[in-house]
């Protein structure tokens, strides 16, 4: 299901931009920390930070039974089948959170063993550690999708973190000395978790949240997606009646220009669309901490190249989204203002992205030559 949904959306910048040099560039730097050793910033970062990634991550996902709504006129009728096939999805995604944690395990492997020097015991007390931990979060979380006041769901929420969080502190201290008795615990919370999920699968009261589940589960690898997609790019509706920035409509520019008024335009559609701007961010964000994390040298050049082909091409493209998308600027295209305005507004932002993250990236390498020296 969640394969089939990303190659019906994963389009070819999607493929060329993000996919293919994410795993090249993932391959080269896993071989790294297991050949050349962690890179030299671990050496400032305690065990203790593992166990805070860790919790976060046991955050993410949820228990899943793959039920629709028309489920309620025919498949409630028929109960065994029913049951069987929430099972069936209970199963699935039991297993699938196991298998995620077991790759973020995975991919802490060479600072807990080459870094920190400790055993396969304490691999697999963290890895036990961090999904039991996810059970008991997501069987938590259920019961609090199905309450009805939003702000007592968003209380609960973060009470929950708050003493979850103290839990799992406590229970991490016995990890480096008390490994097996770290395990027994989290053996013990896990099976609690499932144990007391798993009745609720026959249920029929529970099955408004479990759609609820269902349609944000959907929805989530799709707006991800959609995001930084060039051409199935899905913005965010706005429903506020009047914008946060240039809520008076006032003009940027005092000379009454054809090419100002194009600029002027997507200007202030670029920046009161928040799905706009954070994917631009997005775009400079990743690319610097790409360059920064990656060592090869020639790796760095082609993210480079990549977030600059990229960059532009975005920016084209949304250009003809916001200016295009209307009847009244669209009869306009063929005009010498339109693409003057088009040139001059995408260089702009083009040079700006570019400056964005050529200062970080410069920074940050002067420093790792300082701290190598």
């Amino acid at each position: 299901m969640r394969l089939k949904s990303f190659r019906q959306i994963a389009d070819w910048t999607i493929w060329l931009y993000l996919i293919i040099p994410a795993i090249v560039a993932f391959i080269v730097i896993y071989r790294s920390w297991w050949i050349e050793g962690a890179p030299p910033w671990i050496q400032w970062m305690p065990i203790e930070l593992f166990f805070v990634a860790g919790y976060l991550f046991t955050w993410l996902g949820t228990y899943r039974t793959y039920v629709d709504g028309a489920d309620k006129v025919f498949l409630v009728k028929k109960r065994e089948l029913f049951y069987g096939l929430k099972k069936w999805g209970f199963r699935y995604s039991v297993l699938f959170q196991a298998l995620s944690t077991l790759v973020i395990t995975a991919l802490l492997l060479p600072f807990i063993i080459q870094h920190y020097q400790l055993t396969s015991i304490h691999v697999g007390s963290y890895f036990l550690f961090l999904l039991s931990i996810k059970y008991m979060i997501m069987y938590i979380k259920f019961h609090i999708k199905k309450i009805e006041g939003k702000w007592i769901r968003i209380f609960l929420t973060i009470g929950f973190f708050i003493v979850v969080s103290w839990g799992a502190q406590a229970i991490a201290h016995l990890w480096e000395n008390h490994s097996l008795m770290m395990m027994l615990f989290a053996v013990v919370i896990g099976s609690a978790a499932l144990l007391l999920y798993f009745p609720l699968l026959r249920k029929n009261s529970a099955m408004e949240a479990e759609l609820l589940i269902e349609n944000e589960e959907k929805q989530k690898l799709v707006n991800m997606i959609f995001q930084m997609s060039y051409d199935i790019e899905k913005t965010k509706v706005i429903t506020r009646k009047r914008p946060w920035l240039f809520r008076n409509s006032r003009r940027i520019f005092k000379k009454r220009t054809a090419v100002n008024g194009f600029v002027e335009l997507f200007v202030k559609v670029f920046i009161r669309n928040s799905s706009h701007i954070m994917t631009y961010f997005q775009i400079c964000s990743v690319t610097i901490a790409a360059v920064l994390i990656i060592p090869p040298l020639w790796i760095k050049c082609f993210i480079l190249g990549g977030f600059l082909l990229m960059m532009w091409s975005w920016l084209a493209g949304l250009w003809e989204r916001i200016i295009l998308s209307h009847p009244f600027t669209k009869k306009y295209q063929e005009h010498d203002a339109y693409f003057a305005a088009r040139k001059r507004t995408i260089t702009v932002l083009y040079v700006v992205a570019i400056i964005i993250v050529g200062i970080p990236i410069t920074i940050g390498l002067l420093a790792f030559n300082f701290l190598g020296t």
